[in-house]
């Protein structure tokens, strides 16, 4: 039987019945799931399917009345959807008497204008990509990180502390890994080897590509394929970006990203390449072995993930115990085993079974890292609006 789940919004209780599946027994998690394309309309709400559980898109103008209605002991955490080891939660609920709310988003755009509806306030915690950690602390998004409530930041390892200057001010580096492209070559027939492979297809591709919604990653994607570094921004550079991106739309399904599950378009065979984050292929091959990672030859986008606290929290002391609980060493491998993502914690590699130790795809060869690249927040204002808009114009 279907268990039916009652979230509160705005004084009305929502049956979900059919429309999610459990969260994981002992969890006290009240999901939210904002994605890019049911935000833009603020009176909308609708309920929709996600692959293991989460089921409810509130308004943007009752969110604030969401993360408000729990109790003082209640931590509220943005976050991506299954990006999380809900054991390691469930075990700092019962050791602090804490319990957990997680609101969750599509794309790193998404949090950001989640963050600007409310200026913050009404969230505890986020998953943040470290390129964005800087900008959000200008913003005042974020609190000063009290380095003597996260003892374990100890652990992390000084070249994650240092990649992008200033963030350890504000943030604890969590995990890293790359993008690339994930594709089922038994269906293509042929190998994918490079971002032109993709952003430049054969007509056997035609509708079976699925494209990350997130305008910065395709921009990095558009501009490695045409031979220029993912920060590039000069005219040249965008315009031959731009050029691929809309020369390409043909061959795309949609812009989204596969769901991990069994009736994932990757498994089923509707998608036939999809760009995606490492950790996450290793998880799908769980249901279909035969989809391949490939690190193009012009280089992966690199990417970190941060752990803040944010600036207008009324819980902050908790909100640090918890960042430093996910940073005990036991805590923060079996996070990283459970996610298929290397850890910033070098207490935790220390504990990792050999087979995540020597497995490429989570910890790539040094020739690969070399040829690839972090984003390093290099672009004017007019360059990240021109791609945003390029992206709704790809979408509509």
């Amino acid at each position: 039987m279907t268990p039916t789940f009652r979230h509160k919004w705005c004084g009305i209780f929502l049956s979900l019945h059919n429309a999610c599946e459990s969260p994981p027994t002992g969890v006290n998690l009240v999901l939210t799931c904002v994605t890019q394309d049911q935000r833009r309309s603020l009176g909308d709400m609708a309920a929709i399917r996600k692959p293991l559980w989460v089921a409810c898109i509130f308004a943007a103008s009752c969110l604030s009345y969401l993360v408000h209605a729990g109790e003082d002991n209640t931590l509220v955490m943005l976050n991506w959807p299954e990006y999380i080891d809900f054991d390691v939660v469930k075990k700092f609920e019962q050791q602090s008497g804490s319990l957990f709310r997680m609101v969750l988003f599509e794309t790193d755009e998404a949090r950001d204008e989640l963050l600007a509806a409310t200026d913050g306030h009404g969230y505890d915690i986020s998953q943040i990509t470290c390129d964005r950690v800087n900008g959000y602390a200008k913003q005042g998004w974020l609190a000063p990180m009290r380095v003597h409530l996260v003892p374990n930041m100890n652990h992390i390892g000084k070249r994650w502390l240092t990649e992008f200057p200033g963030i350890a001010n504000y943030a604890v580096p969590f995990h890293w890994g790359t993008l690339g492209i994930a594709y089922r070559p038994d269906l293509l027939g042929e190998k994918i080897t490079r971002w032109q492979d993709l952003l430049k297809p054969s007509e056997r591709l035609r509708q079976k590509i699925l494209m990350e919604k997130d305008s910065r990653n395709l921009a990095g994607m558009a501009l490695k394929a045409n031979g220029y570094s993912w920060n590039a921004h000069d005219k040249k550079a965008v315009k031959a970006a731009t050029d691929t991106l809309i020369a390409q739309r043909p061959y795309v399904k949609a812009y989204s990203y596969p769901s991990m599950d069994k009736n994932s378009g990757l498994v089923t065979g509707e998608i036939w390449a999809a760009t995606m984050y490492n950790g996450d292929v290793r998880s799908l091959q769980a249901f279909e072995p035969r989809i391949a990672y490939v690190i193009p030859d012009e280089g992966a986008l690199l990417w970190m993930d941060c752990l803040a606290v944010l600036a207008q929290s009324k819980k902050k002391e908790r909100a640090y115990a918890f960042i430093n609980f996910l940073h005990a060493p036991n805590n923060a491998a079996q996070t990283a085993n459970t996610l298929h993502y290397a850890p910033t914690n070098q207490a935790a590699i220390a504990l990792m079974p050999p087979d995540f130790l020597n497995d490429q795809m989570i910890n790539p060869p040094a020739d690969v890292l070399r040829r690839s690249e972090f984003f390093t927040e290099q672009w004017p204002l007019r360059v990240e609006r021109d791609y945003k808009k390029l992206l709704n114009g790809l979408i509509n």
